[in-house]
């Protein structure tokens, strides 16, 4: 008995058969793009403003110190007077001494270290006190910041900051001592000589003519 031919069934195509006919990947979705950031104005330059102060030390030039009220003092030297005293002969005295320029006078300001100075007149002056000569450096250290003022007492007369870097201001020349005029010396008459009779001895009239 001849067997029946079996029919082939023709399969369907399923989805996923075919490469070409195959469901593309699901992309994920790009990112939104963020929002630009808001960038702020540069600030404008003010043309006027002041230029940062040059830092210490100033060498060659001078120092600006400033305080309040608009008081300004310019350091234009620095220098050291050495002592030795006679009861520690081994340890000598040590004076920082600064010429300063103040409303266009030389002045002096001195003490054991730049932090704390008491004011002072002209060098010669200070050389006098102290008891012996200044001895000036080539060139400014550094110099401390700020500087106190202080009188005789203790007292502080100023605190200083400093500023700037500047050169030497022009300082008022000061007026040469006049010599004074020296009054004529007057002289005396000189006085008559008068004839005297020894004594116990009178002399008759008319014996010295008028």
């Amino acid at each position: 008995m001849p067997r029946r031919a079996r029919r082939r069934r023709r399969r369907r195509p399923r989805p996923g058969d075919d490469p070409a006919q195959a469901p593309a990947p699901a992309q994920a979705p790009a990112p939104a793009p963020k929002p630009p950031v808001p960038t702020e104005p540069a600030p404008a330059t003010d043309p006027t403003a002041a230029a940062p102060p040059v830092e210490q030390p100033c060498g060659a030039r001078a120092a600006r110190y400033e305080g309040g009220k608009g008081f300004k003092m310019v350091v234009t030297r620095a220098g050291q007077v050495r002592t030795t005293n006679p009861l520690r002969p081994l340890t000598p005295e040590v004076n920082e001494v600064l010429q300063v320029v103040i409303a266009g006078k030389v002045a002096t300001a001195y003490g054991p270290d730049f932090a704390t100075l008491r004011r002072g007149t002209a060098p010669a002056t200070i050389e006098a006190m102290l008891g012996g000569p200044i001895r000036w450096q080539p060139s400014l250290p550094i110099l401390a910041d700020p500087i106190t003022i202080v009188a005789e007492e203790g007292s502080t007369l100023a605190q200083l900051a400093f500023r700037a870097c500047e050169d030497p201001p022009a300082v008022k020349a000061a007026p040469k001592p006049q010599a004074r005029k020296k009054a004529p010396v007057r002289r005396a008459a000189p006085k008559e000589a008068t004839q005297k009779a020894p004594p116990g001895f009178s002399m008759p009239q008319g014996a010295i003519a008028e």
